[in-house]
């Protein structure tokens, strides 16, 4: 036999905490009108391409070799250029 509202009330809602049954009346008032809480998805996060560069160099990501490269060309003084 199925369980009453108010025995599935007792059994899960109860044991709740006071935030926790506020949370739960509030996502069940807005879906039975029609709003939603939910924020919509956008459709290109740009947190969803980090980490995703792979570059022709096997070494791209080194970061001493970074590091070395940044370092030669903030001393080049740019001078001997033609």
């Amino acid at each position: 036999m199925e369980d009453s509202v108010q025995d599935f009330y007792r059994r899960n809602v109860r044991p709740m905490t006071q935030d926790e049954r506020k949370q739960l009346a509030a996502l069940i008032l807005n879906e039975l009108s029609g709003k939603t809480t939910e924020k919509p998805r956008r459709k290109a996060d740009i947190t969803t391409f980090f980490g995703m560069y792979k570059g022709g160099d096997p070494n791209g990501s080194d970061n001493e070799k970074i590091d070395a490269d940044l370092a030669r060309a903030y001393a080049d003084d740019h001078e001997t250029e033609t």
